[in-house]
């Protein structure tokens, strides 16, 4: 019962680092797009918002890289 409470909750969070990578990879496309100027015409400050998306992939791509580097795949738990 431990061993699938601990899976359940790295797959829980394994999967929310990967919606915000994506998340981040869709705005930033956006941002970086100049076709469509018109859909980010409500941010005045472009800058910060490539930062603000800029981060967001990076904390959640560090978050899934550390969360991998403690789960053991042949086993199947976490290693602390």
């Amino acid at each position: 019962m431990e061993n699938t409470l601990s899976l359940n909750y790295y797959y829980a969070l394994r999967k929310r680092y990967e919606a915000q990578i994506e998340e981040a990879k869709a705005n930033l496309a956006l941002y970086f797009s100049t076709n469509h100027l018109a859909a980010i015409g409500e941010h005045s400050d472009l800058l910060a918002e490539h930062d603000k998306w800029i981060e967001v992939l990076a904390n959640a791509t560090d978050k899934l890289q550390t969360l991998d580097s403690i789960f053991d795949r042949n086993n199947m738990k976490i290693i602390l």
